[in-house]
């Protein structure tokens, strides 16, 4: 089951929301992101948070829609409350939207929930308009057009003998660090990459300016 939660990051665009909901069998707002759905007119399964930036109008717009609520004084996030609730409502696959933005620390944070869905067997995404994110565990076979970005970090520990086959930018047996530049605006040459390493976790990025 797919579902799609609208945090209340930087808002996506009409074609990201619509694309995304398009196939999606639950749709979560969280906190502000209830004025997404109510300004592209779509009603979500349920409201979610502490309502502290939502507009009353948008929540008003849904008050037949299951509302959960908590306080503002909390120890989860709202895109955290949501990703549980995601889960807890059978979801196999999350992608997560308006989840980037102007605060880092909510970015890196709602980063830490794809780990949390890598952890449960879960595919889970962060899209905007700029980048999707995700996190692999295993040797993958990359998707792309010819000249698309895409970038790798290392999340958490250090990756062993990385390997990036097939692209612009080749890499051999490499020890891959968080925050290493090298691996930083790779190019598709073909329809796919193909990364593979012995040890650690990997966040791929496909990013466009």
């Amino acid at each position: 089951m797919k579902a799609v939660i609208v945090a209340g990051g930087k808002a996506p665009d009409k074609e990201l929301f619509l694309r995304e909901i398009e196939d999606a069998n639950y749709l979560i707002a969280a906190d502000s992101g209830v004025n997404v759905f109510y300004k592209y007119d779509v009603c979500p399964n349920v409201l979610l948070g502490d309502f502290d930036s939502a507009k009353h109008e948008a929540i008003d717009a849904f008050k037949e829609v299951e509302i959960v609520k908590f306080k503002p004084e909390k120890d989860f996030t709202d895109s955290e409350l949501a990703f549980k609730h995601a889960i807890e409502n059978g979801a196999d696959e999350i992608v997560l939207l308006g989840c980037t933005g102007t605060r880092l620390d909510h970015t890196i944070a709602n980063i830490g929930l794809l780990k949390s869905a890598l952890d449960l067997n879960i595919k889970a995404m962060i899209k905007d308009e700029n980048n999707c994110i995700f996190l692999v565990s295993k040797d993958t076979v990359l998707q792309g057009s010819h000249g698309q970005t895409i970038s790798f970090q290392a999340f958490g520990e250090k990756v062993g003998n990385f390997y990036i086959v097939d692209a612009k930018y080749p890499l051999q047996d490499y020890s891959l660090e968080f925050g290493d530049g090298r691996t930083v605006s790779n190019e598709f040459i073909d329809k796919s990459i193909k990364i593979t390493f012995s040890s650690g976790t990997v966040m791929v990025i496909y990013s466009n300016d």
